[in-house]
């Protein structure tokens, strides 16, 4: 059963653009540009905080954003930016000591009795004749 597992990292300025995009869902409008700073927690589960500038009056100058939240700003980014995300697979949020990043793991199933190896080869051209 073949396993595999895909990484995508993000670099600061994705992850904010992906945050302040996500922000309009939840009626938060902000530029990338009122951004000053990112604080990414990862204790228990990965939360991100976008420090913003003190003209936009939000509560403590910050914007926070739960594990969820960030997961979907992140696969709503992917889309986007046509990176491809399979259906299936198991998701997941995380963060090290430089940069966020998903991990999918995506586990197939095999039907053993169709595969074979066949000791002919054929070339396609020869095929056409």
């Amino acid at each position: 059963m073949p396993l595999e597992i895909k990484h995508i990292y993000f670099t600061e300025n994705e992850l904010r653009k992906a945050l302040v995009n996500f922000s309009i869902l939840k009626r938060q409008f902000l530029e990338i540009e009122d951004v000053k700073d990112t604080i990414i927690n990862k204790a228990d589960s990965v939360t991100v905080s976008l420090l913003v500038d003190k003209a936009l009056e939000f509560e403590n100058d910050r914007v926070d954003y739960t594990h969820a939240e960030v997961a979907a700003s992140l696969f709503a980014f992917c889309m986007v930016s046509k990176i491809p995300l399979p259906k299936r697979g198991i998701k997941e949020l995380h963060a090290n000591e430089e940069k966020v990043y998903l991990t999918i793991t995506l586990e197939e199933e095999v039907n053993f009795e169709k595969y074979v190896i066949s000791n002919v080869l054929k070339n396609s051209s020869e095929a056409k004749k």
